[in-house]
């Protein structure tokens, strides 16, 4: 009888004990920290409010949120691309050619990212912060002087709580293809932006790739040296994503706003590879590209 009970209570028991190694073996190491993405171009603008009629009234964008300076006035108005993308427009003097603020790289885990960079040499700063939007991020210069940010969105921030929200139908893109810079050597900023990120050149080294995102960075370059303002302009930029931009470019000529920004489209063209591509100015001279897609 004795053996019995004994024989009937492991039975019980192992179905309990095979569910161990099974969980074990499904939650698996916790993933490893690394850029998920492109995740912002940062502008200083002059003017917020002709800022905003820009990218939103006449480019179709919606603003997520703004943040606050002490009086009450706004500083940073984070108009939306995606959940994951905005372009932030900062109301400060400007400080570098391009009216470029900072470019934002998102990750999956800011401390751990933040270690790794002190592990190989970056220089860091002493620990990862929450920003004034709730998110957990910290800044570090590339080799030409960018200052490229690194965000760990919070899901209880502001760029959280606004998941699934201002993404209108009428916005020029959905996603961002590329952050471009200006770069002095790029020799130095390939293998930066490999050591660093793991980013891997494409062709002929203009574009690097993100690992396992379409998401991708441009390395600009000029020839000569130093190059003039108007370069900076032209390369310092954000690339969006859109299906048919001849359509999308002839919306936009149609729009009311066309006649506020008349100078804004300034070339139309398309590329050896058949993609149409079309340049647009803000009044600060601040570029964004809009892109096709590859050609099947």
């Amino acid at each position: 009888m004795k053996s019995l009970l004994r024989f009937s209570f492991s039975l019980l028991l192992a179905p309990s004990l095979l569910l161990v190694p099974a969980m074990a073996v499904a939650a698996g190491p916790a993933p490893t920290p690394h850029i998920v993405g492109m995740a912002h171009m940062a502008y200083n603008v002059t003017d917020l409010k002709q800022a905003r009629d820009y990218y939103e009234g006449f480019l179709g964008f919606q603003e997520a949120f703004a943040l606050k300076n002490a009086d009450g006035t706004d500083h940073v108005v984070y108009i939306k691309i995606n959940d994951h993308q905005f372009i932030e427009l900062y109301a400060e003097p400007v400080k570098n050619y391009g009216y470029i603020h900072d470019a934002g790289l998102e990750t999956n885990d800011a401390k751990g990212m933040r270690d790794h960079l002190a592990s190989i040499g970056v220089k860091v700063p002493d620990a990862v912060k929450k920003d004034d939007a709730g998110n957990l991020c910290f800044e570090i210069t590339d080799p030409s002087g960018f200052t490229i940010q690194i965000v760990q969105y919070m899901p209880d921030s502001m760029t959280g709580k606004t998941k699934g929200k201002f993404m209108p139908a009428t916005r020029i893109s959905d996603h961002i293809d590329h952050i471009g810079l200006l770069e002095k050597d790029k020799e130095e900023t390939w293998k930066f932006y490999a050591d660093t990120f793991g980013f891997v050149k494409e062709g002929d080294g203009t574009k690097m790739t993100v690992p396992d995102s379409k998401d991708r960075f441009e390395v600009g370059w000029e020839k000569k040296q130093p190059p003039a303002e108007a370069r900076f302009h032209v390369k310092d930029h954000i690339c969006l994503g859109n299906s048919d931009v001849p359509k999308m470019t002839a919306d936009l000529r149609a729009k009311p706003q066309s006649t506020e920004f008349p100078e804004a489209i300034a070339d139309t063209h398309q590329l050896a590879n058949g993609k149409n591509v079309v340049e647009i100015y803000d009044a600060n001279h601040n570029r964004v590209e809009v892109m096709e897609p590859a050609k099947e």
